[in-house]
């Protein structure tokens, strides 16, 4: 027989064959596989020789084959009975043996059977997912940070047996964390090709444990098979409460857009908002934003949100504030006219800048041209009541032409002092005609 055979579980082409060689003038009558059963090698199938013919058969003892194998008889060119498992089951594990019976030519006598060939098969299987999530233990209730949570993971580990390693898979983060050392206990199953598998870790619970989940894994040459946990939650007290503004900017300017203040906070369970401004006992808001609508100077100020939550019976709180500051709205004006040194008013013009020129440019203009306008008139007023008076001398004439050439030159007299001296001279020389 072929010897110590390996068969996987399942769908299979495993075969027990059996040959021989005996002499010509023997007859072979019969040739039996035995297995090892209640105690004993007993028959599973008979074959029948080709001088003999006939069918092999399942024998009672070999049942438990039935449509699972297939029998081939010896023929004169092959001497050798095959028995193959199409479908290899745990208790096909087993010693087998390959009898031959015979009768002797020369005698005619029926000896005993020839020497008894043994083998044995092994069926390896995979491991299976265990049937049940791994079963905690080590709390009342529910789970508190800080606490010592223990997780046990059983099932058919597989053949040959394979063995457990944990994991923890948080909510934040692609890589879990790994508990390769915890030892497997293995004892055998129930049939053949199985083993059962136990494996127990436990575990110091974080605050970032919250949402997690825990699985075991059985690592196993055919394939790995895992059980995980439902979601975890671990109760733990507030912290670390944030606070965001929008728009976000360093200052509002009074009658700006409102103000949102957002605030978040950890914490399981969720927890409870409560908004307040300093030395002001007044709640403005008791969810998690708050807005400021009336974006006014006395708003300006430290706004402070609380968060509270109860874990195991005790109340927790944390807290967070954010100076808001709100400036005035100023808004731009023209400075009243200064007084030049004479106590005259300056015609000075203060502008904001090239914008303001160019906002300002029609009346400048418009300005220039009035003027210009008014002091051509003067001039000629000023010629022709002293040529019809008979008064204008050469010192009138020369005073008139400074005055032109220096306003045509762009030039203004200094507190038009040339217009004051112009009209002086007329006013005394219409007198001293009287």
């Amino acid at each position: 027989m072929n010897q110590n055979m390996l068969g996987l579980l399942g769908p299979s082409n495993v075969q027990l064959n059996c040959s021989y060689d005996i002499d010509t003038d023997d007859v072979l009558f019969l040739i039996n596989f035995k297995a090892f059963i209640r105690g004993t090698f007993r028959n599973i199938v008979s074959f029948s020789p080709p001088n003999i013919g006939g069918a092999a058969l399942i024998l009672t003892d070999g049942f438990y084959l039935m449509g699972r194998v297939t029998l081939t008889n010896p023929t004169f060119a092959s001497t050798t009975a095959i028995m193959t498992f199409n479908e290899v089951d745990c208790e096909d594990e087993n010693d087998y043996q390959c009898e031959i019976n015979y009768q002797d030519g020369s005698t005619g006598e029926s000896p005993s059977p020839l020497p008894l060939v043994s083998t044995n098969l092994t069926v390896r299987a995979a491991a299976e997912k265990p049937a049940e999530a791994p079963l905690i233990t080590g709390v009342n209730g529910s789970i508190i940070e800080g606490q010592n949570v223990t997780f046990t993971c059983s099932g058919n580990v597989g053949n040959p047996p394979g063995t457990f390693i944990w994991e923890k898979f948080r909510m934040i983060g692609f890589f879990p964390t790994t508990y390769p050392d915890e030892p497997t206990i293995i004892t055998p199953g129930l049939v053949n090709c199985t083993n059962n598998g136990t494996s127990s870790v436990t575990i110091a619970m974080e605050s970032e444990d919250d949402r997690s989940l825990v699985r075991c894994v059985i690592k196993q040459e055919f394939g790995d098979v895992f059980q995980q946990t439902p979601i975890i939650s671990v109760l733990y007290s507030v912290r670390e409460p944030v606070i965001t503004r929008s728009p976000d900017q360093p200052s509002y300017i009074e009658g700006s857009d409102p103000i949102t203040l957002t605030c978040w906070g950890a914490g399981n369970p969720i927890p409870t908002y409560t908004w307040y401004k300093e030395a002001n006992d007044t709640i403005l808001s008791n969810t998690s934003t708050y807005v400021i609508n009336d974006v006014t100077v006395e708003n300006s100020g430290n706004y402070i949100c609380v968060i509270e939550n109860m874990v195991d019976g005790i109340l927790y709180n944390d807290s967070s504030d954010f100076n808001i500051i709100i400036g005035p709205n100023v808004t731009s004006s023209s400075p009243a006219p200064s007084s030049s040194p004479t106590g005259q008013p300056s015609s000075t013009v203060v502008v904001g800048g090239q914008d303001s020129v160019q906002d300002n440019l029609p009346a400048i203009i418009g300005g220039s041209v009035a003027a210009l306008v008014a002091v051509t008139i003067t001039i000629f007023i000023c010629k022709y009541t002293l040529k019809k008076n008979g008064k204008y001398d050469g010192q009138s004439q020369g005073q008139i032409n400074h005055y032109e050439t220096n306003f045509s030159s762009g030039n203004t007299p200094p507190a038009s002092t040339h217009h004051i001296d112009l009209y002086s001279s007329l006013q005394m020389k219409q007198s001293s005609k009287l």
